[in-house]
C-alpha cells in the first residue's frame, strides 16, 4: 500500500521537472540521491545550530616582562553563540460575556450578559433573560405568577480621581405587568479616610394585571469614615 501510494506520488508532474540544482535529473530522483536538500535556508540572524568556529593559532610572540623568552599562544575556542528562546506565556483573556441560570423559590430564569464597555474610566454590562416567576412582587419581581422576561444595565463611570458614578436598572415584563427599579449611586473621596455616599432608587409598578400601579422613590446621603 504504501508504495503504490509513493508511485502515485512520485508520478505526478510537478516531480517529474528536474530541479534548478540537478537539471539532469527528475525532481523525485535528485531528492532521493541526496543532490537536492530540502532542509530550508536559515535567514535569521542567528541559526538554532549556529556557533563561533575555533579561532586560529596565534603565533608565538616576545615576552615583555623578559627579554629574550617566548610565549605560545594556545588556540582557543569562543563561547558557543547564545541563541534566543521565546518562551509563550499563558494568559487567557478575561470572558465579555456569560450565561447563567438561577433558581428558586420566587423566580426561575435563565439570563445572558455581555460587558459592552470596559475601560479604566467606564464600564457598561448588559444582561437580557426568560423564567417564570413562581412569587409575585418578590426581589422587585412582577404583580403575578408566569413567564417573565427580564433585562438589566449596569453602568459605572469614573469622574476624575475622586469620584466614581454609578447606576442599575432592571425590569421585568410579565404578560400585563411590568416592574421597574432603578438605582443611582455617587461615591466622593473627600481624603484617605473620608468619603461621601449618596444613592437615589426609584421603583414603579404598572397598574396591569393586578400591579398597584405607583412610583416608589427613596433616597440617602452617608458620611463614611475608614479606619
Amino acid at each position: 500500500m504504501l508504495a503504490s501510494w509513493w508511485l502515485a506520488v512520485v508520478g505526478l508532474p510537478v516531480f517529474m521537472q528536474p530541479l534548478p540544482e540537478a537539471p539532469d535529473l527528475p525532481a523525485a530522483v535528485a531528492v532521493a540521491s541526496g543532490r537536492v536538500s530540502l532542509r530550508q535556508p536559515c535567514f535569521r540572524l542567528a541559526c538554532a545550530d549556529a556557533e563561533w568556529a575555533p579561532a586560529a593559532a596565534t603565533p608565538a610572540r616576545p615576552d615583555a616582562r623578559a627579554p629574550g623568552t617566548v610565549v605560545a599562544i594556545r588556540s582557543q575556542r569562543l563561547p558557543r553563540l547564545a541563541t534566543r528562546r521565546f518562551i509563550g506565556l499563558y494568559s487567557p483573556a478575561s470572558r465579555r460575556d456569560w450565561f447563567y441560570s438561577t433558581g428558586g423559590a420566587a423566580l426561575v430564569d435563565t439570563r445572558y450578559g455581555l460587558e459592552a464597555v470596559r475601560s479604566p474610566q467606564t464600564q457598561v454590562e448588559v444582561e437580557l433573560g426568560t423564567g417564570y416567576r413562581l412569587q409575585p412582587y418578590a426581589n422587585y419581581g412582577t404583580a403575578a405568577q408566569g413567564p417573565v422576561a427580564t433585562g438589566q444595565l449596569r453602568l459605572s463611570q469614573r469622574l476624575g480621581e475622586r469620584a466614581e458614578l454609578s447606576q442599575q436598572v432592571r425590569m421585568e415584563r410579565g404578560r400585563e405587568n411590568a416592574f421597574i427599579r432603578q438605582t443611582v449611586g455617587l461615591d466622593l473621596q473627600l481624603d484617605p479616610q473620608w468619603s461621601l455616599l449618596g444613592d437615589f432608587e426609584l421603583r414603579h409598578d404598572t397598574a396591569g394585571n393586578g400591579g398597584e400601579g405607583r412610583t416608589d422613590r427613596e433616597g440617602s446621603v452617608r458620611l463614611r469614615y475608614a479606619f
